[in-house]
């Protein structure tokens, strides 16, 4: 017995000694664990700070100031001439069609006849509502001959009143059958005008069936009409661009080479909820015919009087946007929105967002962002005026 209590505290001994030795390693391996993180962790901040400390983009060497300019307000668009006037013009009724007097590129006048549907039909219900109406009169006339008859009895005393009244109701109900008939005749005769159609107004086809015998529908377009005398240019602009243009304003329509004059006639003063734009509508003449229907077009539209400006190489333009360029202030990059016109030498005209004296980068990294350092290199350059500037 003494013997295995012996061995079993010798075993106990071997057990806490291993315990201890495996405690001991892992409180090192912990150890030496924490310490390669706060190491990697210095290691990273390091590189953070020296990242901060170091220009963006050292690379960029080039910036340029403004230069001051005069500027005639303008708004360049695109679009599509529309015809002042379009129309689908079908009949009111079903019928089978008789005659087209018209053909495709037919030019019309208001009120031309354009084709008929057959009114044999037609001819025959008018004339069965006349025949109503002028038995409605034989009745009437006989209602009004029993009434004199009946009330000269009746002052004689050889017929009762209520014999009166009853050839007086008779003549009330003649009249109004004699009403009824009348308002069929007029029913008739307005069905039977509905089987001809007349042009709406002064125009040229562009759609017309070419052939007769076939049965139309009522309400199913047959013939198109458009009024290309002169056109409708409906086009959108920017927020910024709404108060540079009025009702009035001139502009300059392109077509293939080919420059109009229209006018604004209206500017919508709300903008569109999914693009932000205002709509705007152009009238754009047509007198020698030389400018197609839906023709596109680029169109730009004068904005007034003379105003200060600055200009800018195309270059200045913040790539991946559409109105941002990158100016210097104290050493960092600043992101400014600009208005601008591009002039036709390719330059950037900015009428708000930038003047004379900022400092602006050309060709800025896409990297860039507000507050970034920037190696700015060579001093600054001025911009070489346009010709257009020059004039």
């Amino acid at each position: 017995m003494g013997t295995v209590g012996a061995s079993g505290k010798r075993s106990a001994r071997v057990g806490l000694i291993i315990g201890l030795a495996v405690a001991v390693g892992f409180g090192g391996l912990l150890a030496v664990r924490v310490k390669q993180a706060v190491a990697k962790r210095a290691v990273v901040a390091e590189e953070k700070k020296a990242a901060a400390a170091r220009p963006v983009q050292k690379e960029l060497s080039k910036t340029v100031h403004p230069t001051a300019a005069k500027w005639v307000p303008r708004v360049d668009v695109t679009g599509t001439l529309k015809p002042w006037r379009e129309a689908d013009v079908g009949f009111e009724t079903s019928g089978r069609l008789v005659r087209v007097g018209v053909s495709i590129g037919d030019k019309v006048t208001d009120g031309q006849n354009l084709a008929v549907l057959d009114v044999s039909r037609a001819a025959a219900q008018v004339g069965q509502a006349e025949s109503q109406v002028r038995g409605s009169e034989a009745n009437l006339a006989l209602a009004l001959d029993n009434l004199k008859r009946t009330e000269a009895l009746a002052a004689t005393k050889s017929v009762p009143e209520a014999q009166v009244e009853q050839a007086r109701q008779q003549v009330a109900l003649a009249k109004a059958q004699l009403d009824g008939a009348h308002a069929s005749t007029a029913l008739a005769k307005s069905g039977a005008g509905l089987h001809s159609i007349s042009s709406p107004f002064k125009g040229i086809v562009t759609k017309a069936p070419t052939g007769i015998g076939s049965v139309v529908n009522a309400g199913v377009p047959l013939i198109h009409i458009e009024d290309t005398s002169h056109f409708r240019l409906s086009v959108t602009v920017g927020e910024e661009d709404v108060p540079l243009i009025a009702n009035g304003s001139k502009v300059h329509v392109t077509y293939r080479e080919r420059v109009v004059e229209g006018k604004v006639i209206a500017i919508v003063p709300s903008l569109d909820q999914s693009t932000r734009r205002a709509p705007v509508e152009i009238e754009v003449p047509n007198d020698d015919g030389q400018l197609l229907a839906w023709g596109f077009v680029r169109a730009r539209i004068d904005g007034g009087g003379e105003t200060d400006a600055v200009r800018i190489p195309s270059a200045a333009r913040r790539p991946g946007s559409q109105d941002e360029v990158v100016k210097v202030e104290n050493g960092h990059v600043k992101i400014a929105k600009v208005s601008f016109a591009v002039d036709t030498d390719g330059t950037l005209v900015v009428q708000r967002g930038l003047t004379a004296a900022d400092e602006v980068v050309l060709s800025p990294n896409v990297e860039l962002h507000d507050g970034d350092p920037i190696d700015l290199g060579p001093a600054p350059a001025a911009a070489a005026p346009s010709a257009a500037a020059a004039k």
